[in-house]
């Protein structure tokens, strides 16, 4: 008699590990840093379980111009267990969470009751601050929210409708009682006028809408609001006209974000309209115009005008190009951000980055900025890979800037079963 076992009983292992090298030289300081980064995710579908473990081990140099100082740290990032129980989902642990906060790390629990279109959620614990991000800075946070979700409305524009509603108690010396609220709405247009039978799903005109916010109750405030509406022409493309009030936190910016002047750390609002015309099935234009006002600078007015080709295999190269303009009072911001990434065969990849920007300021010297980044990833063999990138920024009124590093990747996916 041969016995034999499904996969599907088995437990599943995944994951990767990474060795990382980097050296980075600023203005202000010069930094050389050592990492070993850790990630193993395990699933067992017949029990509906579920667990993460992600950290890290760096040490890194600092030298800020006053004395060289150097460190070892030690971080797990995430350790969590998930279980689905018939209506009920729960994480417990340290994970990763969302929200009209923001984005942060929860060391506490998450549980989820559905039923039929209706979502109850339940969540408590202490924030912490993820690494480059400054979101949530109190001793604990708990909340509750509440998720309904229409689907199937005949005879409308509107077919789908999702509501939202949360409530966060953020609790330190002071107690803070957010109100988070949301509706948004999806339909195609064409759908009450012509035989979905006879016509394409992929070829209907869709249109969004959305509105959110959170309310601070103790400052009787609204803190962020978002709203827009959008079309999607299958043919022709999509538009979109929105607006967002919110304060950004600092954040270690990419590459492009450096080089995009909308972004500003104080307190801003956004009107901003833009249409994307679908060119061909892999490259399309786009136009985007904006009111600016913010809290620390003035008010301003943007302009943007871009364009993207999706790199195809090895047989053709991606490109983004995009100009962008941000007037405030007597000051300006100039910026031509040009990218390009290839696949150069089936094993290697890379992109080339470049960024001009021209600051016209009346209160001190004008700036001139000129960066360049280049990176390449190369697969050694199924699951090894190794890449690296080199960044370079000359400024005119700074010294030079630049940053390089390097990855090596170790990779499992779903590789690795163990019989229950």
């Amino acid at each position: 008699m041969i016995l034999s076992y499904s996969p599907s009983v088995y437990s599943q292992v995944s994951g990767r590990l990474d060795t990382l090298i980097e050296t980075d030289q600023t203005e202000f300081y010069n930094r050389s840093l050592i990492e070993e980064q850790a990630e193993i995710n395990w699933r067992n579908k017949s029990e509906n379980m579920n667990a993460g473990f992600q950290a890290d081990i760096r040490y890194h140099e600092l030298d800020d111009q006053t004395h060289l100082q150097g460190e070892l740290d030690q971080q797990i990032n995430q350790l969590f267990l998930s279980h689905n129980i018939q209506n009920i989902n729960y994480t417990v642990g340290r994970f990763d969470r969302s929200d009209l906060l923001g984005f942060y790390t929860l060391d506490g629990l998450i549980a989820n009751y559905v039923n039929k279109s209706w979502t109850a959620s339940f969540h408590a614990g202490t924030p912490r601050q993820l690494e480059d991000y400054n979101i949530i800075e109190v001793n604990r946070i708990l909340g509750l929210d509440f998720n309904n979700q229409q689907t199937g409305i005949s005879n409308a524009i509107v077919q789908n409708v999702n509501s939202y509603f949360g409530w966060q108690q953020l609790q330190d010396e002071v107690t803070q009682n957010y109100i988070h609220l949301g509706i948004s709405g999806s339909g195609n247009l064409n759908n009450t006028n012509i035989d979905n039978k006879k016509i394409s799903k992929n070829k209907l005109s869709q249109i969004k809408m959305f509105i959110n916010g959170s309310y601070l109750i103790e400052n009787k405030s609204a803190e962020s609001i978002n709203a827009g509406v959008q079309y999607n022409d299958k043919e022709f493309g999509l538009s979109r006209i929105s607006y967002t009030s919110w304060k950004p936190e600092e954040a270690e910016l990419s590459f492009k974000e450096q080089f995009y002047s909308v972004f500003s750390n104080s307190k801003q609002s956004i009107l901003q309209a833009d249409i994307f015309h679908k060119h061909k099935w892999d490259q399309q234009y786009y136009v985007r115009g904006r009111k600016v006002w913010r809290e620390t600078g003035g008010d301003g007015v943007g302009l943007t005008f871009g364009f993207e080709q999706q790199a195809v295999f090895d047989k053709k190269t991606g490109w983004i190009a995009q100009w962008d303009s941000l007037a405030i009072k007597h000051d300006s911001i100039h910026s031509l951000y040009l990218s390009s990434n290839r696949n150069i065969s089936a094993s290697l990849r890379g992109h080339l980055d470049t960024a001009l920007q021209y600051q016209k300021n009346d209160t001190v010297d004008n700036d001139s900025i000129v960066a360049l980044q280049i990176g390449a990833e190369k697969m050694i063999q199924s699951d090894v890979y190794i890449d690296f990138n080199l960044r370079y920024i000359y400024n005119s009124n700074l010294d030079d800037e630049y940053r390089f590093g390097f990855r090596f990747s170790y990779r499992f996916d779903d590789r690795v079963w163990i019989r229950p």
